[in-house]
């Protein structure tokens, strides 16, 4: 396994790792103007840009953000775990997530999601702490991971809203103390907030995530739970999965059930006040209880809320463009991961520990088959079709969905051939901001293929030379 993750922290960027790592290559102030004009928060970039400055801006260097993050993540899944269920709950937990196919695959990706799976795990540890007992200390854990949440990604507003739904319906003793907490997060939001506020317009004019339909839900299930690479044993591992997480679902539904039926008859007259005000309904419920509630927002939440912007209903259309897209939800797969470890402990003892291993072997082999791969990219493009062969007054074409990995290579083999970006297919939003970065820096140029020999290198990626 070793060797297969080495090849697979090795290998080539491909477009949005390039991108990663030419905007935080960018003076910071450009960055962040950059960063203003796409849709993205600048956390993750702000953090490429530090590890840059002492280390280097190759593959492996910039991957280890990602892979030092998905092992912190992993960390704050036992802790959150543990402090939920104790130590054998938490380790197993942690190595579910840990092998999880499609959030190991991106531990491996120069992208921002295991620091927002970091933070959002940390945020939802430091709200049930607090709910339990409240500290100034761990008010501040709190307010730190969910800032970083939201300065990572901004699907962690989601996140947000489900821990607010669980204290307002569920744990209304921290809701006061909470409502600060959120209020201070807001106030160390503020600087960004004009930008996001743009970001929102602009996204409905014009941007790259399509529309959803009746595959939309069922394909990002499919990847959050079986990886992203079609194969034989993918169908087997989202079918147990499922399997468990309805098991589960029934399970909290009948205990819960059982909860109000125990509670209601111990209250004259069958009838009492709501679960919120009935101490006796709070202790029956007990707080695991309370704790994989919030495990389930922080689950399904997301998804609905995602689902929302652009949504029609009988002729009735919600504001905004679609924003769903399955990536962003890669780090629902720690919820889900710990709703079928906690499931799986249910079960009998034979099927406890045949289910637990099949669970495991799977996401191992489908792992192996991810990293057993060896992408093809514009690095062995450049390696085997240019250098050796381009002259120095021949230019490079390509088009936008190619540029940041066209230019990154060319960077990386030290050439200084000028890059051509042809205008066909440009848009004003998601990528063209790095671009235009570029543009005003004077690195490339927006115009018509050049009269005379040049290398055209095009999405796939392929490369062909004109003259």
């Amino acid at each position: 396994m070793f060797s297969l993750a080495q090849n697979y922290i090795t290998r080539g960027f491909w477009g949005d790792e390039a991108w990663t790592s030419l905007i935080s290559q960018l003076p910071y102030r450009e960055m962040l103007k950059t960063t203003a004009a796409d849709f993205h928060p600048p956390g993750y970039y702000t953090m490429i840009e530090l590890w840059y400055k002492v280390f280097s801006t190759g593959e492996v260097s910039t991957r280890l953000v990602s892979i030092i993050f998905y092992l912190l993540t992993v960390f704050m899944v036992y802790k959150l775990a543990s402090f939920v269920r104790g130590k054998i709950f938490g380790i197993l937990s942690a190595l579910v997530v840990a092998i999880n196919p499609i959030f190991f695959t991106y531990a491996f990706e120069a992208r921002n999601y295991t620091m927002f799976a970091f933070a959002a795990t940390g945020s939802i540890f430091f709200l049930l702490e607090l709910s339990k007992k409240f500290t100034l200390l761990r008010a501040l854990g709190f307010i730190f991971f969910s800032t970083l949440g939201i300065y990572t990604h901004y699907y962690m507003f989601f996140v947000l809203a489900a821990e607010f739904i669980y204290i307002s319906l569920f744990d209304r003793k921290t809701l006061f103390a909470t409502i600060v907490a959120y209020f201070v997060v807001g106030l160390l939001y503020l600087p960004w907030l004009p930008f996001l506020l743009g970001q929102v317009r602009s996204v409905g004019q014009n941007y790259w995530i399509g529309g959803i339909d009746r595959h939309t839900h069922y394909e990002a299930l499919l990847r959050i739970l079986g990886g992203e690479q079609q194969n034989a044993i993918r169908p087997w591992l989202f079918t147990l999965s499922i399997v468990l997480l309805i098991i589960g679902l029934i399970q909290h539904a009948l205990r819960h059930s059982s909860t109000n039926t125990s509670a209601t008859s111990s209250v004259p007259n069958g009838s009492g006040p709501g679960f919120e005000k009935s101490p006796l309904r709070q202790v029956r419920l007990g707080f695991k209880g309370q704790a994989f509630l919030l495990i389930w927002l922080w689950a399904i939440v997301p998804f609905i809320l995602s689902t929302l912007p652009g949504l029609r209903i009988d002729g009735v259309r919600l504001p905004f463009r679609p924003i769903f897209f399955w990536r962003y939800l890669i780090g629902a797969s720690v919820p889900l991961s710990i709703v079928m470890v906690y499931t799986v402990q249910k079960l009998p003892k034979y099927l406890m520990f045949g289910s637990a291993c099949l669970l495991l072997v799977l996401s191992l082999a489908i792992d192996f088959l991810t990293f057993g791969r060896q992408p093809y990219s514009f690095r062995e493009v450049y390696q085997q079709n240019i250098v050796g062969q381009i002259n120095a007054s021949d230019k490079i074409v390509t088009v936008l969905p190619s540029f940041a990995e066209v230019l990154y290579y060319r960077n990386r083999n030290k050439l200084t051939n000028d890059i051509i970006v042809l205008p066909e297919g440009l848009v004003q939003f998601s990528g063209k901001s790095l671009l235009d970065a570029y543009v005003a820096n004077g690195v490339v140029r927006i115009d018509q293929a050049p009269s005379g020999r040049y290398f055209e290198l095009t999405p796939g990626p392929t490369s062909v030379i004109r003259d």
